[in-house]
């Protein structure tokens, strides 16, 4: 008789993500210590050193419309196709678009 595989939240992500989050270097901290605004454009790039606040792999290279700021998240609108989702993420997975 076979083992089940388990299921749990993160089953199966590292094969799924693996090309998208890459460690290639360290990260500092001077992503803490910029200031975004609302209607900022961010776009997303996701670190897999933070797991917290991560948002799905589809997103990744997205760019998106900052609509709310908090102390550790922002709030985005991102175009998917024909719709605009609303996105959740920590500082650590956004950056300012064009720079």
């Amino acid at each position: 008789m076979a083992t089940k595989k388990s299921s749990g939240r993160s089953h199966g992500f590292k094969h799924k993500s693996r090309s998208v989050m890459k460690k290639d270097a360290p990260r500092g901290v001077s992503f803490l210590l910029r200031e975004y605004k609302e209607g900022q454009q961010a776009l997303v790039i996701i670190d897999p050193r933070q797991h917290k606040g991560l948002p799905h792999r589809r997103y990744h290279g997205k760019v998106g419309m900052i609509t709310n700021v908090g102390r550790r998240a922002v709030t985005l609108d991102v175009k998917l196709g024909n719709k605009s989702k609303t996105l959740i993420t920590r500082l650590d997975h956004i950056k300012p678009f064009g720079v």
